[in-house]
């Protein structure tokens, strides 16, 4: 992970960083004229709760303008810069724009001993870019989400949900593949595991992977005749997020039941849905709305998401993470297991980690099992 040096460097710091460190403020006329031990860059869309950043000390959130992308050599640099500062030790960085992965090799440039955490960086979403993230040697921690075992999770949130029935919708650009058709297999004895009918659907007519018109068309008529056939207990479940609304409106149209979707961000997906207004960063205020909304329509208990935005939540744990390597001199399997005690503690399962190591690079892939609502 952090060689030691580093890490009891940090541990120094931040210790008397609760007091505060060095006073040197300055004011660049940027993004930010206030700097601390732990900087977090996050977009607009990525809303942190002020009751949890109040939680840790010396810690400032920086909020990137809606266009940030149009300027990123401007932005990427303004971030970088903050490695000036000698108040910073540690910068955690989310985006929900891809572009921002040179600004760890600009922070490095500035200050190598600036520990640097990727938080939800958008080109880890991309699998063409994949590799230049993991490669980053610039990136001291990296936090991501994944959907590796978003189907799996889906058929046990199914069988809580009492499904008799599981249908997974699929399309041509997806089914011949080795990665998904190892997915369906185990989707498949996860079902049978639970008594569960499996049911695999083949979403004809897509232009491609990211037409949801199609997908929506085709699975509102094909939701109406599994509800014939079968009734009322059947889970719908798309191979991917271009297939979340279809497949939630159609439940809803239905009556049926949704025990998973693909996107990072369920809470704003069925806000738009629904007409809630989910735009604070108080989250269980906001999942209180959406269920009250479902039950009200009678689907309570009947679709589900998480119950927090997933780049959110790798905020979050990256934060918590600082906050153990400067409070603690810990090694890195004591610093995962507290990770996967948060994560377990939060999401209800382990979390799912990838871990690919050269040189001084930790990537740590996080996955959220889904809620009612």
């Amino acid at each position: 992970m952090l060689k030691k040096m580093t890490a009891l460097a940090l541990s120094f710091c931040v210790a008397i960083g609760a007091v505060g460190c060095n006073k040197k403020e300055a004011s660049s006329g940027g993004l930010t004229d206030g700097y601390a031990c732990t900087m977090i860059v996050t977009p607009e869309s990525v809303k942190l709760d002020k009751g949890f950043l109040e939680k840790y000390k010396d810690v400032k959130n920086v909020v990137l303008p809606e266009d940030y992308d149009k300027n990123l050599d401007k932005i990427t640099d303004e971030i970088a810069s903050f490695a000036d500062n000698e108040k910073v030790k540690c910068i955690i960085v989310c985006s929900d724009k891809e572009g921002m992965l040179p600004v760890f090799e600009k922070i490095k440039e500035k200050n190598e001993d600036i520990t640097t955490i990727a938080a939800g960086v958008e080109e880890i979403q991309n699998e063409d870019k994949q590799d230049d993230v993991i490669m980053n040697e610039d990136i001291n921690i990296g936090f991501n989400p994944t959907d590796k075992d978003n189907n799996q999770n889906a058929v046990r949130m199914a069988e809580t949900m009492g499904a008799k029935v599981f249908v997974n919708y699929v399309d041509e650009f997806a089914k011949d593949g080795v990665e998904f058709k190892q997915k369906n297999r185990e989707m498949q004895r996860e079902c049978e595991k639970n008594g569960i009918k499996y049911v695999e659907v083949l979403v004809s007519g897509m232009k491609d992977e990211n037409d949801s018109k199609t997908a929506e068309e085709f699975i509102k008529k094909d939701a109406a005749n599994k509800k014939k056939s079968y009734g009322e207990n059947v889970a719908l479940y798309g191979c991917r997020e271009a297939m979340d609304k279809a497949t939630i409106d159609a439940a809803m149209e239905n009556k049926l039941m949704v025990p998973n979707i693909h996107s990072l961000n369920s809470t704003k997906l069925y806000g738009d849905i629904l007409g809630v207004d989910v735009s604070g960063s108080d989250y269980t205020e906001i999942n209180s709305k959406i269920s009250e909304k479902l039950k009200s329509m009678g689907m309570e208990g009947r679709l589900a998401g998480t119950d927090i935005p997933e780049k959110v939540f790798c905020v979050e744990i990256a934060l918590d993470t600082a906050n153990k390597l400067y409070k603690k001199k810990v090694e890195e399997n004591e610093l995962l297991s507290d990770i996967r005690a948060d994560i377990k503690e939060k999401t209800g399962i382990w979390a799912e980690y990838n871990s690919m190591k050269y040189y001084n690079n930790f990537l740590r892939t996080v996955e959220m099992y889904p809620i009612l609502y």
